[in-house]
């Protein structure tokens, strides 16, 4: 979706701090704000602690004359540092292509999964059933340190994007790229080159190690100059008087970077082969190296255009000003960092950390949890209020409240007089009876409950780090290894008579969620849905409706029955399946075991009903932050980050009988006796 607000786009060179501010939506774009910064000298220049030094001043002075706050900030990281890598899959189905990607993504890239942070997305063609996936992936580390320098200034990041894909979003938003063919957009940097075709539908990427800086290190072997002073007679090269000399020095560096390009050409055109090259864009201050864009138009055999220009830009002053279009060749970066954070590109994906992702979304409820927190200590303050001022209306009543205590207590002196005349009016004592039973079972919930809490609390020794305190010593763990529960749900099922559970294919059969339905060759149980029109099989439990008729006692009264409770607890574990099976049964059997300590139910029966490898669900087409409310958490576990693609969901069931109706014993026992004393 557009959002119309602002938003900086912030590209961090290797000779100048690049910003562009962008506000509106998606039918008129205006620049607000630009700063171009730049170092002393070129970073490949410094050392490592004085490129740090360069880059931190430019944006300290940055920040000092703009304010950020409040406002989106997009950055990019060098093409170099990034990984990319494109795909086609096989026809399957929709659910299944979260599950590919990442196994192709283990596959392709060449650092340990947990090392990187990587998104995806798809590209499709509406005229082809393929489907072609392109995977972004960075090391943690790099993204941290770009990351750091921004924190360090008290700059919140919402987005972080490799510059070649800012480049391409740039090209296709401000209609750059052909209509009718493949499009080649050339970034030549201080040090490195961006390729980003364009074909359709389509994008590729690469990243050449050749750049503005080569054509002067040749002048400074070839005139043994110093770095600045071949900089300077690059620059002037055009109206030099020895221009034929200069051009002569830099010819390896033309002819080298010429062929990479074609190299990349040909690659791209073998891999679709359908695809023709119709334009060549030339971008980055490298661009402006006279002779280059004629020199690569006469290799490629591809018109070669300048960007003299952002054509979706509305006429402002800011986009007029001098100092912008002298420089048009080294925002597009900027540009195309910018138009992601407004929402109006092709491609979404960030690579933006989970931990600082998850961060940015609490800072921003936090105002909401403000105004919560604040309503309800309104509603306290009411509701004591109103209890203090009904407490005075009764007073004022003529003791009103007086007399509601001498009700109370009357009532205490009638439930005495009861146990001593239980027994002698029948009718009058079930009366009483069915009043006092309305109290009854009170405890029965907050048993089951802490029963449930009890036996995962002795059982899953690892449930106690399940919270953001103690999350990095839960991952020091293997996930497979992990002794915890996580509960999605406790299904009850109250019947009047449990004797019909006599074995655990009663009590499988008895859950309405899933039943078991089959056995792999495995051994492993899979789920189908039960109940009217499911293809699973329905409880077997007798009704009234089928003709069950339950046995009456020799004196022809009906028996009570076993009252009490089918429980069925619905959840996951990311243990392995073995381990899993054997922790699930430790579970069961100690809610068994802690069961007996509570005289007023007995639980007869356990089983584990299903148990079945986790198979991911439909995912988002990249793999963040989950949004409140959506079930993302299937592809990401949201506390750690980690893909739960693998976890064991499983449900277990227990039968709970209920032992007595709630009332205190030596009510029933008084009552029965009493009535056997009148017959």
């Amino acid at each position: 979706m557009a959002s119309t607000g602002s938003v900086w786009g912030i590209d961090i060179g290797q000779c100048a701090l690049k910003a562009l501010k962008l506000t509106g939506a998606e039918e008129e774009i205006r620049i607000e704000a630009f700063e171009i910064i730049e170092y002393p000298q070129v970073l490949t220049q410094l050392g490592p602690g004085e490129r740090d030094q360069a880059v931190n001043t430019a944006l300290e002075q940055f920040l000092a004359r703009n304010d950020v706050a409040g406002m989106n900030v997009v950055i990019s990281i060098p093409g170099q540092s990034g990984f990319t890598r494109f795909v086609k899959l096989p026809p399957v189905e929709e659910k299944q292509v979260p599950e590919i990607v990442r196994f192709e993504a283990e596959q392709q890239i060449p650092f340990n999964i947990d090392e990187v942070i990587w998104r995806w997305q798809s590209f499709r063609d509406p005229n082809s059933p393929d489907i072609e996936v392109g995977i972004f992936a960075m090391k943690r580390s790099d993204v941290w340190e770009t990351l750091r320098r921004f924190e360090d200034a008290g700059v919140v990041v919402d987005v972080v994007q490799t510059a070649p894909l800012a480049l391409y979003n740039f090209m296709k938003f401000d209609g750059q790229s052909a209509d009718d063919g493949a499009t080649l957009l050339v970034d030549v940097g201080a040090d490195k080159t961006d390729l980003v075709v364009a074909g359709g539908p389509r994008i590729w990427t690469r990243t050449l190690q050749l750049g503005g800086n080569n054509f002067t290190e040749a002048l400074v072997k070839a005139f043994k100059l110093t770095f600045s002073k071949a900089e300077k007679l690059k620059i002037a090269a055009g109206t030099s008087k020895y221009a034929r000399q200069i051009y002569q020095a830099m010819r390896p560096v033309f002819a080298e970077l010429a062929q990479e390009i074609q190299r990349s050409v040909g690659y791209y055109t073998s891999l679709h082969r359908e695809s023709r090259f119709c334009r060549v864009i030339g971008l980055g201050n490298g661009f402006r190296l006279p002779g280059l864009q004629k020199y690569l138009e006469q290799n490629l055999g591809v018109p070669v255009a300048r960007v003299d220009g952002y054509e979706k830009l509305s006429p402002s002053p800011t986009a007029n000003a001098p100092a912008f279009t002298e420089n048009i060749l080294s925002f597009a970066v900027a540009y195309g960092l910018a138009l992601q954070g407004l929402g109006v590109t092709r491609i979404h994906t960030n690579l933006l950390p989970t931990k600082s992702a998850r961060h940015r979304l609490w800072a921003s409820k936090r105002p909401w949890f403000a105004a919560a927190a604040a309503m309800i200590l309104v509603a306290l303050t009411i509701w004591a209020w109103r209890a203090y001022a009904d407490s005075n209306v009764l007073e004022a009543q003529g003791g009103g409240l007086t007399a509601a205590r001498r009700a109370v207590g009357h009532y205490g002196g009638l439930r005495d007089k009861y146990r001593k005349n239980a027994g002698l009016d029948k009718a009058e004592e079930k009366k009483i009876h069915e009043y006092e039973q309305m109290t009854g079972y009170r405890d029965f919930m907050p048993t089951l409950e802490f029963l449930i809490s009890e036996a995962i609390r002795k059982v899953a020794t690892d449930q106690g780090l399940m919270n953001v305190a103690n999350v990095e010593r839960l991952k020091e763990k293997p996930r497979s290894a992990r002794r915890v529960i996580v509960v999605d749900s406790r299904d009850m099922k109250y019947m009047e008579d449990l004797s019909v559970i006599n074995d655990t294919k009663a009590l499988k059969a008895g859950y309405s969620g899933a039943v078991i339905t089959k056995k792999k060759p495995s051994g492993r149980m899979t789920r189908s849905p039960g109940g009217e029109g499911g293809g699973g099989v329905r409880s077997r439990l007798p009704s009234a409706r089928e003709g069950h008729k339950p046995k009456r006692a020799p004196s022809g009264r009906k028996p009570a029955g076993q009252r009490g409770y089918l429980v069925y607890l619905v959840g996951s574990t990311p243990l392995s399946y073995n381990d899993a099976a054997r922790f699930l049964g430790e579970l069961r059997r100690k809610l068994g075991e802690l069961a007996k300590a509570f005289p007023s139910i007995d639980v007869t029966l356990s089983v584990i009903v299903d148990i079945e490898r986790g198979t991911p669900l439909a995912a988002p087409s990249e793999t963040v932050a989950p949004a409140p409310g959506s079930r993302d958490d299937t592809v990401l576990d949201p506390l750690t980050g980690e893909y739960t693609g693998a976890d064991i969901q499983f449900v277990l069931g227990w039968k709970v009988v209920i032992k007595d109706d709630g009332l205190p014993k030596d009510d029933q026992a008084g009552s029965a006796s009493k009535a056997g004393g009148a017959k």
